[in-house]
């Protein structure tokens, strides 16, 4: 859904990447859980790992989905419902089934605590 999306804004992935960068640097994105070691000293120039690379892409691009208006997903991401898990459900990384029919770029509602 997120390619579809930045396909549909006609940007190429790297500029969306860059644009978020740019924003986590402005302080503009809650890093609170970005899954690195001293995430708050991360800017444009910092150099990173390919694993550490990949975390934060995949982070950084979590926001730009979330933060899309509805208007702009696919037709078929509109009509899904949230999944009680939602970003927390594992089910989602095993069962494409389940990761097609649930929203999951939303907050648990159940078997976690929403923050």
């Amino acid at each position: 859904i997120t390619e579809k999306c930045i396909r549909h804004l006609g940007k190429p992935l790297q500029d969306v990447i860059s644009e978020w960068i740019r924003k986590m640097s402005n302080r503009e994105v809650d890093r609170t859980r970005l899954p690195l070691n001293h995430a708050e000293l991360i800017t444009p120039n910092t150099y990173a790992c390919r694993d550490c690379y990949d975390k934060l892409v995949s982070f950084l691009l979590y926001w730009f989905r979330i933060t899309l208006p509805e208007h702009l997903l696919p037709l078929e991401a509109q009509q899904r419902e949230n999944c009680w898990y939602g970003y927390a459900c594992r089910t989602q990384h095993h069962n494409e089934e389940h990761a097609r029919k649930r929203n999951h770029v939303c907050r648990p509602t159940r078997g976690a605590r929403t923050p």
